[in-house]
This record gives C-alpha cells, sequence and structure tokens, in this order.
C-alpha cells in the first residue's frame, strides 16, 4: 500500500496556498482522466488534497464479489455469464442504464453472453452506451478501463484488445492485485449472494472478510436454509430462534458483520412481534400453508428482531440496505420513501445495536444525516453511493460532516460483483473526497490542519474502530 500525506507534510505543502486557492474553483478535478483524484495544477489545495486522498488505503466496507476460484473455474465454461470479456464491465449496475435507455433484454443476454465475438458486441450496446454514457455507472466503466488497461474508453478499434486483457488478468491472485495495487483498498468486506448465510469457502484473510446474512433465516424466512443450518427439519418457533442462535454460534465469531437487504422486499418496520403471537404462524409457514401478508411480516418481525439480540450478543454491526434499489422498472419509491422513519424505531428500541444505514439512503440522503446527527448507534455508508449519482454523493459527504460527528461514516464500498469494477468506483469516491474536502477548506468551514486527521478517520479509521477485523482473523485459527 502506498505511503500516507502526514499532517506537518500535508500542512507544509499547502501553507500559504490555501489564499491563492480560495478564488479559483476545482472543476479541473471531475475530467482529468490520469489522476485518481484530483490533478495536481487544480489549486495548490486541491493539488495536494488530491494526493493526501490518493496514496490513504480505503477501507472498502461493501462487495459482492463472488470466490476468486468461482472467476478462475468459470473462464472457459461456455455455460457461464458474463463471458470474460469486455461485457463483464457491463454486467452489474451498467446494464440497469442501458436497460432504460432503451436496450432490450435480449440484447442485453447477447452483451454478456459467449457467442458474439467483442466486435459484434460493441455495435450492439455503442448506440445504447452513447445514450446514458454520462450517468455514475458508465463512468465508473471508463475509470475502471482506464485504472486497469491504460484506456481512456471502450471503443470498437480497442474492445478485442480490452477484452483479451480482462481475460488474461484472470489468474490466482488477481483479487488481491486489482484491490490492493490498482485500487489502493487495504481490506474489502463481502456479502455473499450465492450462499445460504455465511461463506465457507474461503476463509477471511487481510484481504477480505465476510457478512453473515439473516434473509433466509428472518426476513425472508425459506424453509430449506433453515433445514440446512439446523441439519433437521425446523417446526417450530422455538426450533427456528434455536436454529438461528446456532448460526450466529457457529458464524458469528468469524463473521464482521451482519447484512439484510430485506429492503427490497418489504418495509424496514419491524414490529415487537410477541414469541406467543409468532408461534402459531410459524408451524403453519413450516406446514406450507399459506400465510397472509400481514401474517408473513408478522413472523418476519419476530425472527430479524431475534437475529438483532443475537448480533448485539455478539458485537456484529448490522447493515441495512436502504434507499435506492437496483435493478429496472421494479423499485417501489413509496416504500423506499420510509425507509428511514421506519428504521428510526429499531434504533431507539435496539440503543446497543450498531446500525450501518447503506448506500447513503438515495434520495432520502438528509434523512440519514439527521438520523446519524440524532442517534448514536446509527452510522452512514457510502457504498455504491458514489456510481449512483457521483454529485450527490459529493454534496452528501460535505454536508454530513458539517452535520454530524464524522467517526459515523464509512465513504466506501465497491458494491461490485466482478471486482474488474472497483478500481473505477474506488477513483470515483476519492475524486469525491477530494472535491469534498477541498471546498469545506476553501469556504473556510474547515481548518487545513484537520484535513489529514480527518482523510484518515473517514476512510478508513472509522471502519477499523467499528469492525473487528483481528476477532474476526482470530477465529480462522
Amino acid at each position: 500500500m502506498r505511503d500516507s500525506v502526514n499532517r506537518r507534510k500535508f500542512i507544509g505543502a499547502t501553507g500559504s496556498a490555501l489564499g491563492v486557492g480560495l478564488g479559483m474553483g476545482v472543476s479541473g478535478c471531475v475530467t482529468n482522466p490520469e489522476y485518481t483524484s484530483c490533478p495536481a495544477d487544480a489549486t495548490p489545495v486541491a493539488g495536494t488534497i488530491g494526493a493526501l486522498v490518493n496514496q490513504t488505503p480505503l477501507m472498502d466496507t461493501h462487495e459482492h464479489l463472488p470466490p476468486e476460484a468461482e472467476r478462475l473455474e468459470n473462464v472457459n465454461k461456455n455455460n457461464k455469464t458474463p463471458a470474460p470479456d469486455f461485457g463483464t464491465l457491463m454486467n452489474h449496475y451498467t446494464d440497469s442504464d442501458l436497460r432504460v435507455a432503451g436496450m432490450s433484454g435480449e440484447d442485453y443476454n447477447k452483451l454478456i453472453g459467449r457467442k458474439l465475438a467483442p466486435k459484434e458486441k460493441w455495435n450492439l450496446v455503442a448506440p445504447w452506451y452513447e445514450r446514458c454514457r454520462h450517468t455514475g455507472y458508465q463512468l465508473c466503466v471508463r475509470e475502471s478501463v482506464r485504472a486497469l488497461y491504460g484506456e481512456e474508453d471502450i471503443r470498437e478499434d480497442n474492445c478485442e484488445a480490452i477484452s483479451d486483457r480482462l481475460r488474461d488478468d484472470i489468474k490466482p491472485g488477481f483479487y488481491r492485485h486489482i484491490l490492493r495495487d490498482v485500487a489502493n483498498i487495504e481490506h474489502a468486506q463481502v456479502n455473499c449472494l450465492n450462499i445460504p448465510v455465511f461463506r465457507e469457502s474461503e476463509p477471511a484473510s487481510d484481504l477480505l472478510s465476510y457478512d453473515l446474512w439473516t434473509i433466509g433465516i428472518a426476513t425472508n424466512v425459506n424453509r430449506k436454509t433453515l433445514r440446512a443450518c439446523a441439519g433437521a427439519e425446523v417446526a417450530t418457533l422455538k426450533q427456528a430462534h434455536a436454529t438461528i442462535d446456532r448460526v450466529f454460534e457457529r458464524y458469528g465469531p468469524k463473521a464482521i458483520a451482519v447484512k439484510d437487504q430485506c429492503a427490497y422486499h418489504r418495509r424496514l418496520d419491524f414490529e415487537d412481534v410477541s414469541d406467543e403471537r409468532a408461534a402459531p404462524l410459524f408451524e403453519r409457514f413450516a406446514r406450507e400453508e399459506k400465510l397472509t401478508p400481514e401474517e408473513t411480516k408478522a413472523l418476519q418481525d419476530n425472527l430479524f428482531r431475534h437475529c438483532l439480540r443475537r448480533a448485539t450478543e455478539y458485537k456484529l454491526p448490522v447493515k441495512l440496505h436502504t434507499g435506492y434499489a437496483a435493478g429496472n422498472n421494479s423499485m417501489n419509491l413509496a416504500r423506499v420513501r420510509d425507509n428511514l422513519c421506519d428504521v428510526s424505531r429499531l434504533t431507539r428500541e435496539f440503543p446497543d445495536t450498531t446500525f450501518v444505514l447503506m448506500h447513503i439512503a438515495y434520495p432520502y440522503q438528509h434523512e440519514l444525516i439527521a438520523l446519524c446527527k440524532q442517534y448514536s448507534n446509527v452510522y452512514a455508508d457510502m457504498c455504491w453511493g458514489w456510481i449512483i449519482d457521483p454529485a450527490s454523493a459529493t454534496r452528501f459527504l460535505k454536508e454530513f460532516l458539517m452535520a454530524a460527528p464524522a467517526c459515523k461514516l464509512f465513504t466506501f464500498g465497491g458494491d461490485y460483483i466482478p471486482v474488474e469494477m472497483v478500481p473505477g468506483h474506488a477513483r470515483i469516491a476519492r475524486r469525491g473526497i477530494t472535491l469534498a474536502i477541498t471546498q469545506l477548506v476553501q469556504e473556510g468551514w474547515l481548518a487545513e490542519s484537520d484535513v489529514p486527521a480527518l482523510v484518515e478517520r473517514i476512510m478508513r479509521g472509522n471502519a477499523k474502530e467499528v469492525f473487528d477485523l483481528e476477532r474476526v482473523l482470530r477465529a480462522q485459527s
């Protein structure tokens, strides 16, 4: 990892340059592809802050990376998508903007499939890419291409070379190379999407750790998942609670946090449903009888509150999806609007539980700032936010630092399945952090002497304090 710019060096470099920069903008930071956060000649202060941000390693609090072994194994499997070519870069999040811009599902499947050559794929996607190239998702494609392959963009004349490079780079150790050497990420926390509750195929390491996933055992409770965790049929609520206890006993010490994204399918208004009320509901559920939506919610509420008690016992932060929903043509905006109002009840009733509210709750980020300012057990995570809307994320960071304690914020999580997209997201985040901090200094809200400690805190220090990686690594032995 790169050396940090320390406080003394920082102040010496800025010195009286701040006065020179006060009347000058830093818009030059945004367009220079050669610098990950800000060109040195934007303004003296912006250049120095940019160097500091660029050299400070990021603690990445949210990814969806599959096992590296799976990526290696799938390279030559013709039935696996995405194919190992430039279509991989348009497989996650990028696809949503392409579809909303008009690309058909059939053409998108061809883009990530294995039947077309790279140039054929480019001719297929180019019209739709051009329609949405200004968005954060597409900017992330270009930034990743710049970081990994030294190209300004994907074009017809280089899509084959980029595809060859992408495929050739998939070899043992490529996760570490991309995350550490290219993106300057110290550690990444992974929410595994293809497992019942916890990834056991790869142990946690200095590079990656894993969340404990509660969807299948609580908020979208699944009989098959419970049975797999219990080693037997689960027929009663008491047995379900015991299964949850067993999950936390087995995986709690190894998990970096609890993660739940039930906001995609339900509200976050978890009521205090008694065991007496939930018990007959679970027995009917176990017998595969149909429950009403109200009954299903009541059962989920009971089970998730049991998970919260166990998470608190094991001192695991609880990450909750809030805000914007991935995908296209499916988001329930009314439910999104209520996420933070709903979850505030939990923050009051579980004061000893650490809640990490993710994705800046976009587009309701001001409500998230208010919660973090009001509740000592609520933290904001900017994961995904930088590519949903880079401009809003930059404003969010600036406003958060003016309103809430800086210790309540995590500034980066790539939130990607393909590791190749993480460097681009990290570059966008560093650019936004540079802009926000520079503007606060130039406007007189932030003392230049406070910048080094603040940057260290929000980029890595807070995550080190809240997430106990040392405990996780000890549990592997």
